[in-house]
């Protein structure tokens, strides 16, 4: 990819975790487009871990509704009982 573009991130506690193949499966998939990365940092501190997830794209060519739409309900399907809101940069 020449220019990532972060355009949405979401936060999951430690005990709901989602692998990096899989995310960039689903984000691919929402997107509509292999040109796309994830990436995924420890966040929270304490007795609270978490991590929080990145998905970039390229950013001219994504209807950014639709995706955002499709990888919501894609990540609803593949962690039913996590709690998360996926946000725009």
């Amino acid at each position: 990819m020449a220019n990532p573009v972060a355009l949405f991130h979401f936060r999951l506690d430690a005990s709901h975790g989602i692998g990096r193949r899989e995310l960039l499966k689903l984000w691919s998939a929402a997107c509509g487009s292999n040109d796309v990365a994830v990436s995924r940092v420890e966040s929270g501190g304490g007795h609270i871990k978490a991590h929080t997830y990145s998905l970039l794209g390229p950013a001219r060519s994504v209807n950014i509704e639709d995706a955002e739409n499709r990888m919501h309900d894609s990540l609803s399907t593949a962690l039913p009982k996590a709690t998360f809101v996926l946000r725009r940069y």
